[in-house]
């Protein structure tokens, strides 16, 4: 038996968009949360003590583009005095002085070997995975962000002006200098727009699905947000994705994961590992307890679906844990249905499965899904919407089922005979990193989704190729700023 891990363990923090007034207080959140959220929030909290000492670090990047709108921000870094030099990688391969330094993009392998050797210590900005040799391991990733520079740049930037010289920067204003980047970054500003005008269309019905661990990487309350300020009206997401939120629905912890404890020591003390982000399986044993709780009233004689689990796990929160937010407790209250095309799929689904064992030992009648019934809401929504907007975290079985509605709808007009109003997406913002020629669904574009009728040929699209954890926030916050100015009475 090894240490024991438990006593050991760093508790991550729900991200609060509620409590984050600026870009700076918001990179602060993604410290305490996980995936490419942590890698910037780390990352933004080691530059911050690097700038206030000397000497200051050094910034390397490819001086080919210094033309270019991140080349600008980077020399307007170094006027600031916030880093000591602006070097090519090549010139400063050369040098054989050791420092610290931040090497911001691609750069030749010509110039690896020093680069990965030289600095006393090094911070890599890029989308390549480039870090020195064993900086980075399975759940773990000092020192690194691993996204566009164009999109972390000015997200840095941003936070360096807050916290060395006090100018706080609002989100709105984040996004509009994206613009001005490229790459991620402009897609992010083109994105917040297209979400802007979906959520603020009078007659859009709006569908979020997601697929990836946004609750384990402590997203759950930004989700809520959107429920809560009414920006969407349905949920189509993964079990594991409300498994995860369950945890944190009722107050329950995930924690951070070092290395130094290795995966067959958690495998020994039941600590399950989801990158880089630990979950204790007496977690889910707490949430085998909100379930067949929830479920115990109901007698059986009747079908029900993962929309009527959710709705009746969501009024139970509602009901026990009133100081606590949640998902489905947010979604029950605001009345929106929440979907899992994939139930058994997930550790939710194993309770279903055990409480129904439990129900069989006991004489009772097992509960039965009947997955038709959330279809017939899926069609209910998409037929009585004027318009559709679909707003996808990832990709996977959620954003295909909400997609697949329109097809659906257009085979049994054909097939049958009836005469349902057609529906297509008017609307539509991706963010996923997956590029389309990998062939899988999260990658395919809504120029693909055109070719089947699923998407208007007229309507405004986004494809956003970035970790959601990076982009998400901010995209969020950036709708609520403008909804809230919007609102604000006129001074």
């Amino acid at each position: 038996m090894g240490a024991d891990v438990r006593m050991t363990m760093e508790a991550l923090e729900p991200l609060d968009l509620r409590r984050s007034k600026s870009v700076g207080e918001i990179v602060e959140g993604l410290s305490h949360c996980s995936f490419g959220a942590r890698m910037l929030g780390e990352v933004a909290a080691t530059l911050t003590e690097w700038v206030k000492e000397t000497p200051r670090p050094i910034l390397v990047y490819d001086g080919a583009d210094l033309a270019t709108g991140l080349g600008w921000l980077l020399r307007k870094m170094k006027d600031r005095g916030w880093f000591s030099r602006l070097e090519e990688p090549a010139s400063y391969a050369q040098r054989g002085v050791g420092d610290r330094a931040v090497i911001v993009g691609r750069f030749s392998e010509r110039s690896e070997k020093k680069l990965f050797s030289l600095p006393d210590r090094a911070i890599f900005i890029n989308t390549e995975g480039l870090a020195r040799p064993c900086q980075v391991r399975d759940g773990y990733y000092p020192d690194v962000v691993f996204s566009d520079p164009r999109l972390i740049m000015p997200i840095l930037f941003a936070t360096l002006e807050e916290r060395i010289e006090g100018r706080a920067w609002a989100v709105a204003r984040l996004i509009d200098e994206f613009r001005w980047y490229g790459g991620v970054a402009s897609e992010v500003a083109h994105g917040a727009e297209t979400v802007r005008a979906m959520v603020e269309d009078p007659e859009c019905t709006v569908f979020l699905t997601i697929s990836g661990a946004m609750t384990i990487a402590k997203m759950g309350l930004t989700i809520c947000d959107a429920i809560d300020e009414e920006m969407v009206q349905y949920l189509a997401c993964t079990g594991a994705l409300m498994a995860h939120g369950l945890v944190e629905s009722i107050g329950l912890k995930h924690y951070k994961y070092h290395p130094d404890h290795g995966d067959a020591l958690l495998a020994e003390q039941k600590i399950n590992r989801i990158t880089d982000t630990l979950e204790p399986e007496e977690n889910f044993d707490h949430v085998e307890e909100i379930v067949d709780a929830a479920l115990d009233g109901i007698d059986g004689l009747e079908p029900m679906s993962p929309m009527s689990f959710h709705r009746l796990v969501g009024q139970y929160l509602a009901e026990h844990y009133p100081d606590e937010r949640g998902i489905l407790k947010s979604a029950y209250l605001k009345r929106v249905p929440v979907s899992t095309p994939a139930f058994v799929d997930s550790e939710i689904g194993n309770d279903v499965y055990i409480h129904n064992l439990k129900r069989r030992q006991r004489g009772r009648p097992p509960l039965l899904m009947d997955l038709e019934r959330d279809s017939r809401v899926l069609i209910e929504m998409a037929t009585k919407g004027k318009r559709l907007g679909i707003l996808s975290i990832g990709g996977g079985v959620p954003r295909n089922n909400v997609q697949n509605v329109a097809p659906l709808i257009e085979i049994i007009n054909t097939r049958l005979g009836m005469h349902l109003p057609e529906s297509q997406f008017s609307y539509g913002c991706r963010i996923c990193p997956d590029p389309m020629f990998h062939g899988h669904l999260s990658g395919c574009t809504y120029s693909e989704g055109m070719s089947w009728r699923k998407m208007s040929v007229t309507g405004r699209f986004s494809e956003i190729h970035a970790d959601a954890t990076l982009v998400w926030p901010f995209l969020l916050k950036y709708v609520m700023e403008r909804r809230a100015r919007k609102l604000a009475p006129d001074r």
